[in-house]
């Protein structure tokens, strides 16, 4: 597991987008290959951080996204979950 980046839902939001950019790097694909984000927020954090971080890091791209608030994360320092499900060629 990576290093946690500040104890914000701003800056981890923005850290993981950009974790999902470079996955889709890595199999020659895009934020455009991407159709759908679901974002798990935890409880009592103001998700409007998180979509202005994630306004920032990915831009006005129509994505389809579920946002979950949840009780906890795996590591109780996660503020922010994100599964991005993308189309690629093969």
């Amino acid at each position: 597991m990576g290093n946690i980046v500040g104890d914000d839902l701003s800056a981890q939001t923005e850290q993981a987008l950009r974790n999902v950019i470079a996955a889709l790097k890595a199999i020659n694909a895009t934020s455009d290959n991407v159709v759908r984000l679901a974002v798990y927020v935890v409880h009592g954090q103001d998700i409007r951080n998180a979509f202005a971080a994630a306004q920032r890091v990915w831009g006005a791209r129509a994505t389809a996204m579920t946002v979950l608030i949840v009780a906890a994360l795996a590591n109780p320092r996660f503020l922010v979950e994100i599964e991005a499900t993308a189309t690629v060629e093969p």
